[in-house]
């Protein structure tokens, strides 16, 4: 009997064990297959009082139960961007909600003296991927219209309708750049957060000198409006003169000093 009483000890304790680690290794097999979450943390240290910038934080996958409630969660790591942190992180923890300050309205980002503006480009293949404090510039391309008579002025014209008839009418395309380098202060987006990038429109915000937002806003009615993307702090061709306008006589200066390039038969035939 002496000897029974271990033995069924030593058996209650193994099937004890047996089943902690079927347990444990349950839970981890759950925690595989559960859903990765990507989260914001600090990609180093960050100071007490530091404006984040795209750089500063990196992302960490966690379990979707073992995310913080208050954790900003990577596809919104534009909003820390501009945002000052009261407190020191980190290098790996995680950079919360109470971090970064989401009261921040639109008119906060306006310079003192300058007025806001939305511009709305042609094409908004680019505009989905700017982001706040990108540098861009904004290319107008615009038709111009001539009224010509050989046997009348302009003004002769406007007064007689039928020499005005027989007017020869020119349109001619020229783009100019409106703006060599303007900062993108932020995008229209459909849930409201203007310093989020991914565009849903072809909508975003600039601060300019009153002047300047004016003829923007105009701009907006008489041509076509592009941006080109520029390289942050690039010091180079920020005056308009330097770059000039693309008409007709651009391209006739283009093709001034080549041959007409012709496709014979026997240029046909070599490539088969």
């Amino acid at each position: 009997m002496k000897n029974v009483i271990p033995l069924i000890v030593a058996v209650l304790l193994g099937l004890a064990a047996v089943y902690m680690v079927s347990n444990v290794l349950v839970k981890n097999q759950d925690t595989e297959q559960e859903p990765q979450i990507s989260v914001v943390v600090a990609a180093r240290d960050l100071e007490a009082g530091e404006e984040l910038m795209p750089g500063a934080c990196s992302f960490k996958n966690l379990p979707e139960s073992a995310v913080p409630q208050s954790a900003i969660l990577w596809d919104s790591v534009s909003l820390t961007y501009g945002q000052k942190i009261p407190r020191a992180i980190k290098r790996g923890s995680y950079v919360m909600f109470d971090d970064i300050q989401l009261n921040i309205s639109l008119a906060d980002c306006v310079t003192t003296g300058q007025w806001l503006v939305p511009v709305t480009f042609s094409d908004p293949t680019l505009v989905k991927m700017l982001r706040p404090q990108d540098e861009i510039a904004i290319a107008a391309l615009y038709a111009n219209t001539r009224v010509e008579h050989p046997n009348a002025t302009s003004e002769e014209l406007l007064e007689n309708p039928e020499a005005a008839m027989k007017a020869d009418v020119k349109e001619e395309r020229e783009t100019v750049i409106l703006f060599p380098c303007i900062e993108v202060i932020g995008l229209d987006n459909s849930n409201g957060l203007f310093r989020e990038p991914g565009s849903a429109t072809a909508t975003i915000y600039v601060s300019l000198p009153p002047r300047q937002a004016t003829i923007l806003l105009a701009a907006q009615h008489e041509a076509e409006l592009f941006p080109i993307l520029r390289r942050r702090n690039d010091p180079s061709a920020r005056n308009r003169s330097e770059i000039g306008a693309v008409n007709s006589k651009t391209f006739e200066a283009v093709r001034s000093d080549l041959d007409t390039a012709l496709l014979t038969n026997e240029t046909a035939n070599s490539t088969k």
